[in-house]
């Protein structure tokens, strides 16, 4: 089952609990079985009373998101969690491009939140979907997409949720239709999942309490 349609939402206005999902095609849930098993929807399921606003869609390109980013939000959001950067490892985007324009992401967001998470779409090129040598390219664009994220994220002062893994200890090709959905592209809902724990485990390391 492949979930690409709409991304997990909440609306709850008075709610004390205010999270802002952004991004591409893996904010959105693409690969999942429906939205609850995104990582919006995890989020969901532990916050049942946060609202939730997602502005995601497949495809998105960090270029986009500078173009489109929310400039005025009331009240505040507690947190914004940025996803994206896979398009721009798999469509070539020039480095000093990401390096640019994450910059700005990650700027724009501070404006509108307490707190920032971004992360991006780890080792794309140990997805199946990818064969020799293409493969091996993916995997040398996104250590280079890695490494700016988390230089930016350090000077900005923002969080970077780390889900690069080399082949020889990636959880996911150890059990691939349990991680990955039908397009061997995309996470499964047990992927987002593990995506999800990632990002709660590194908010709960810095010490923010939602």
């Amino acid at each position: 089952m492949s979930y690409d349609s709409k991304p997990f939402v909440r609306n709850n206005p008075g709610a004390r609990l205010r999270i802002l999902f952004i991004g591409d095609s893996t904010a959105v849930g693409t690969g999942a079985g429906s939205s609850t098993q995104s990582v919006a929807g995890y989020f969901g399921q532990a916050f049942p009373e946060a609202q939730i606003d997602n502005d995601s869609y497949n495809g998105r390109k960090l270029g986009q998101l500078v173009a489109e980013f929310p400039t005025a939000v009331e009240p505040l959001y507690d947190l914004v969690v940025i996803q994206i950067g896979g398009n721009d490892i798999m469509k070539f985007t020039p480095f000093r491009s990401i390096d640019r324009d994450v910059t700005i992401v990650i700027e724009d967001a501070k404006r509108i939140a307490r707190h920032v998470v971004i992360l991006h779409s780890g080792n794309v090129g140990l997805a199946p979907f990818f064969i020799w040598p293409i493969d091996w390219i993916m995997t040398e664009r996104a250590r280079a997409v890695r490494r700016i994220y988390m230089k930016k994220a350090r000077e900005e002062d923002v969080l970077y949720v780390d889900l690069f893994t080399e082949r020889g200890n990636d959880l996911f090709l150890k059990d691939i239709p349990k991680y990955y959905s039908l397009d061997h592209l995309h996470p499964s809902g047990e992927g987002y999942r593990w995506w999800y724990e990632r990002i709660r485990a590194t908010l709960n390391g810095a010490g923010v309490v939602l």
